[in-house]
Parts: structure tokens; sequence; C-alpha cells
């Protein structure tokens, strides 16, 4: 039986790959790095993963977790700033599938402080019965860590619960974890699209998740 849905944040929730990239932008500034060269690459990966390379790579003296720190702490002041919105259908979608009596977590490779702050800021912190988040296991996507915790957290098996992703990397993590996993698709920009051949079924429209859980898992 279904007990709990199991949800990515950044670009499932709200669209927030704009605000990585401005914050990303403003720290590469910062250090004299080349912005148009180096920051597209960091699309799909964890942000540490992402400066470790930068930091090897351009011989820099700061750590890969002390440029991670850092680019958090741009990020949230951007957040807190801005008037970032969840995306279409998902407030809809997430009280719907409560209604019905299953859990929901947020499964993310981002750290507490800024998972927190995207809920706030976005109003569905009370949404969420627990979030997952990157700085408190030992691996990031697409390592199946962050969805393990959120399993726990929830107190279900993966046999109970499904995945929302929007990336191949946020999918491997899901499979990893032996969940199923639902992709969705809604990118604008297509350099950004991903396979997402991993996932059970893929939706352009959260609007239709719920139902779209429903068929796909066949025992709600």
């Amino acid at each position: 039986m279904l007990k709990a849905v199991i949800f990515d944040m950044d670009g499932v929730l709200a669209d927030t790959e704009p605000l990585h990239e401005k914050s990303r932008d403003v720290l590469l500034a910062r250090l004299g790095l080349d912005v148009a060269a180096l920051s597209p690459r960091a699309y799909a990966k964890s942000k540490r993963e992402y400066w470790a390379e930068v930091a090897t790579e351009c011989a820099l003296p700061q750590t890969a977790e002390q440029l991670t720190q850092i680019e958090f702490g741009i990020l949230i002041e951007i957040i807190e700033n801005s008037r970032l919105q969840p995306n279409a259908g998902v407030k809809e979608a997430l009280e719907a599938l409560r209604a019905e009596g299953l859990s929901t977590a947020v499964a993310s490779s981002s750290d507490r402080v800024y998972v927190e702050t995207v809920l706030r800021v976005t109003g569905l912190e009370k949404l969420f019965d627990a979030t997952a988040c990157g700085n408190e296991v030992a691996a990031a996507k697409p390592a199946p860590d962050v969805y393990l915790k959120a399993l726990q957290l929830l107190g279900v098996s993966a046999g109970e619960a499904v995945a929302v992703e929007d990336s191949d990397t946020g999918a491997k993590a899901a499979v990893a974890a032996h969940l199923l996993c639902i992709g969705y698709d809604a990118v604008s920009d297509e350099k950004f699209r991903q396979k997402l051949d991993l996932c059970a079924c893929k939706i352009g429209d959260m609007h239709l998740l719920p139902q779209t859980i429903r068929r796909e898992y066949h025992e709600v």
C-alpha cells in the first residue's frame, strides 16, 4: 500500500535554477573567474561536486566546502529578497495527496538552511512531514542516501513510497533507493532537458501528479 510521496526540491517544487545560477555567477565573479565558461558546468551537479572541480581546476585557496557555504549564503540572501513561487500545480498536488492520507517529504542534495528557506518563502513548509538534506548524509545524488534518509524519517519502506524528480541524477538516486520514480519534465530550454529514462513515467503538469501516482502505483 502506498503511504508516502517524496519530492526533489529544485526544479520540482519551484523554479530555483535561475537563482542558483545567479548566486554561482556572483561568486565566480568575486573570485575573478570566467563566469561564461564555468557556470554552465554546474547543471545537475551538487554544489560540493561542482566547487571541488572548480577549486582544483583553478587552483583556488578555498576548499569545496568553503566555496559551497559561501554560495549558499549568497543564494539564501537572493531567495529572501525574491518573490519565489511554487511551480504551477505543486500546492494543489500536495494538498490532494495529503487529503488522501499520504505523507510527503523533500529529499534534496542541498543544505538544510537553504531547503528550509525555499519552503518558507514559497509557503510550502507546512505541506511536508519531513525533509532530508544533502549536508546530513554521506553522499549526494545520484547516491541513494538522501532518499533512504527520507524513508527513515517517514517510517516507510521503499515499496510504500514514490519519488518525483526532474533530473537524471535525481532519478538515479531514487531508483538506487528502490523507489518508483515519476519524472517531472517541464523544462522549456532544450539544452537543460533530461532523458528521465529511469522514471516509470513523465508528466509536464504538476496538476496531473495525484492521478498519475494512482495509475502508476495501482494501490493508492
